[in-house]
């Protein structure tokens, strides 16, 4: 007989299933990234259409099999992020942190970190006048809890603080003495990004980056993610 588990998720990805049916990927505090089969629930009558919206907090109830897809049983929303749905920007930082978590975090590894993250970063990005900044951070710290956190403080492999090069495959920061080429790191970038990793999210909230930093501390964090997750 399956196991029936209580968790509370929040909403990735939805996709449409045979004729009736849905699967929705969601990020659970229990056991990490979910695929869940919802039976019927494109039919007008069954009530989980509005409840497993993406970007949606729910309290879920489900059969956990031990192969395939689990089914859900039932569904209660308990959050929908008004503010950041009322917000173009905001929804868009959200969108893409979703994202994030849906490509990165590993399915059925019980760590409540991913969720626990994801959802005060969600929470915070209804209260941002900087939602680009705190999708910065996010990407970041998740990148970090998974195992990937980059060296940030310092050359990765004397520790100086100038001539810094980004080399992803050495782990983030590499002075030039120490074979540092390429994407040159100057030191209010260093800064920036390592007090996006570290600071705690009401300074977050408080922190004030040009959009041309952002966009080279975006560039930056893909490039290491691509190098990383390629190992």
């Amino acid at each position: 007989m399956p196991e029936l588990v209580r968790d509370k998720a929040l909403v990735l990805r939805t996709q449409d299933h045979a004729e009736t049916d849905r699967i929705v990927s969601a990020l659970s505090e229990g056991r990490g990234r979910l695929e869940l089969l919802v039976k019927g629930a494109r039919r007008l009558e069954r009530p989980f259409g509005a409840v497993l919206d993406i970007l949606n907090l729910a309290e879920i109830i489900y059969y956990r099999r031990r192969s395939g897809l689990h089914l859900l049983r039932e569904a209660t929303l308990l959050q929908d992020f008004p503010r950041i749905r009322e917000d173009l920007a905001r929804l868009e930082a959200a969108l893409l942190l979703l994202r994030w978590a849906w490509e990165l975090v590993p399915r059925e590894v019980p760590d409540p970190r991913p969720f626990r993250l994801t959802q005060s970063f969600l929470l915070a990005l209804g209260e941002s006048p900087a939602p680009q900044t705190l999708l910065a951070a996010y990407r970041l710290r998740l990148l970090s809890l998974l195992g990937y956190r980059p060296a940030l403080q310092g050359c990765v492999a004397c520790g100086k603080a100038e001539d810094l090069f980004w080399v992803p495959e050495r782990g983030g920061l590499l002075c030039r003495a120490c074979g540092g080429e390429g994407l040159a790191v100057p030191p209010r970038l260093q800064k920036a990004m390592d007090g996006l990793l570290r600071l705690p999210l009401a300074a977050l909230l408080r922190l004030r980056l040009a959009p041309a930093d952002l966009a080279e501390i975006e560039r930056l964090t893909l490039a290491f993610r691509e190098v990383q997750l390629a190992r």
